[in-house]
């Protein structure tokens, strides 16, 4: 089917950082590998993680599949850090063929974020979309869009930088998503300011590393202790958000060993979690998604699928909302 952003079944996974390895599962594989795979609506390429590196221009990392810090053969743009990734260009073109939307994830846990949001945001429409660049780490290859895993403080006006992708995405005819990724506390500590003064397209909301709001937590009493997506519903219904209709996403591990283990839920109670608020809250509910690609896919059964197959059982559209 593709992606719609007016569905209550989208389902979204981070790909990049091969973090299965750490638990010793298969290595990620290239991008182009999850591209037939109707299970995934939303790929997030994780991460430019150093927003100026070395010439002024960003870094990005995608651990095995294209890091030039441990494999000498992947070519770096001349007097920079920003990898050229030409491989990756292909796959991005080929998911996207595929009805999969490709965002690049900005941030992560050990992120510099040391641009000025002007500078920054005219080199990511030019260095991934459609500005003009001679450096291209994607080659001709167009992402739909970036998301924001601030997880500290960033030292860039967060609100600027979103504000002017906003803008520069009104001067095309192509359709272009702006998400962030806050930590389930309401309201987020990095990206809550943005959420209420930006317009942001979908919040891929982290239920996990956070304790008393985890997914380990749903089914529990509200306060002290519960899963708390009732808190995010309620902003929405209460016009907290600067785009009313934010579609909010529930993101969980695929792994015991992918964040906090306390954190963890198994594909059978996520699968029921997710069918149980997908019905409790209709208007807000976009999906799900997970942390990350190489934990979901290096298990049985498979994290993202188990997940996606239990939203489709109450799967409705714009149309029938």
């Amino acid at each position: 089917m593709g992606f719609d952003i007016s569905c209550n079944s989208n389902m979204a996974v981070y790909w990049g950082q091969n973090s299965g390895a750490s638990g010793s599962l298969p290595y990620q594989k290239p991008l182009g590998a999850y591209c037939d795979d109707d299970n995934v609506d939303i790929i997030l390429l994780s991460f430019l993680y150093i927003l100026k590196g070395k010439g002024g221009y960003p870094v990005l990392n995608f651990a095995n599949i294209c890091d030039y810090t441990k494999n000498s053969s992947v070519p770096v743009f001349p007097d920079t850090e920003l990898m050229h990734c030409s491989d990756m260009g292909v796959d991005i073109k080929r998911c996207q063929e595929k009805g999969k939307i490709v965002l690049l994830s900005i941030g992560g846990a050990t992120a510099q974020l040391n641009s000025d949001a002007e500078t920054f945001s005219k080199q990511v429409w030019d260095l991934f979309m459609e500005g003009n660049s001679t450096y291209r780490p994607f080659d001709d290859a167009i992402i739909d869009g970036v998301d924001l895993d601030f997880e500290q403080q960033s030292q860039m006006d967060i609100i600027q930088f979103a504000n002017n992708m906003n803008q520069l995405f009104k001067t095309s005819s192509r359709k272009y998503y702006l998400t962030a990724a806050p930590q389930c506390p309401y309201p987020d500590a990095n990206l809550g300011n943005l959420l209420s003064q930006s317009h942001v397209d979908m919040a891929f909301i982290q239920f996990y590393n956070s304790g008393w709001c985890d997914n380990s937590k749903y089914g529990l009493p509200h306060w002290p202790e519960s899963m708390n997506y009732y808190m995010w519903d309620a902003a929405w219904h209460n016009s907290s958000f600067a785009n009313s209709d934010i579609r909010l996403y529930v993101g969980s591990t695929a792994g015991s060993g992918a964040g906090n283990p306390s954190s963890y839920v198994s594909p059978d109670f996520f699968a029921n979690e997710l069918q149980g608020l997908q019905k409790d809250y209709p208007d807000s509910f976009g999906g799900a998604m997970t942390w990350d690609m190489s934990w979901a896919y290096g298990q049985t059964p498979n994290y993202a699928a188990s997940a996606k197959q239990a939203m489709m059982a109450g799967s409705k559209c714009s149309s029938s909302r």
